[in-house]
């Protein structure tokens, strides 16, 4: 509407404008309150059992694991060498999760000096195997000394 000195009133906007800019910047507040919301405990319960296994279910995954490389070695599909460095990796991965140490590059005497007698013991079986030219002894053989650490293992 014009009036005598040729101005012209702002237009009003509609109020469904108003309501639905509301609404957007409610729906995309909810989004990241949902996104950043803490998770529920039950999840982060199963989560945590899945991160700190018992020493039960460590043993019994070592273990299927030390078969499962003496089979594939005993079948061929795994070289020699390969099987044994394997089996060796197995011990350690297994005593470190158990201890939370950094067992897999730490050497026989540092494992020592940390009180792991028995693990290096274990592993210095395996040793010859991983790095002699041939073979001192079999993948069963290193298969036994590996399952002898992890059954011992307290």
């Amino acid at each position: 509407m014009q009036d005598d000195s040729g101005f012209y009133e702002p237009l009003h906007y509609q109020q469904l404008w108003l309501w639905l800019g509301l609404i957007l910047v409610l729906l995309v507040a909810a989004w990241y309150a949902w996104l950043f919301w803490p998770a529920r405990p039950e999840k982060a319960a199963r989560l945590d059992a899945l991160a700190n296994p018992t020493l039960d279910t460590l043993r019994n995954t070592c273990l299927a694991a030390i078969q499962a490389t003496a089979s594939d070695a005993d079948a061929g599909r795994l070289p020699e060498r390969e099987a044994h460095q394997r089996l060796s990796f197995l011990v350690r991965e297994f005593a470190g999760r158990a201890t939370g140490l950094p067992i897999t590059s730490m050497t026989l005497e540092e494992l020592r000096g940390h009180g792991l007698a028995d693990l290096a013991t274990g592993i210095a079986r395996i040793y010859p195997n991983e790095f002699a030219p041939m073979p001192v002894q079999t993948v069963s053989q290193s298969a036994v000394a590996a399952r002898q650490v992890v059954l011992e293992w307290n």
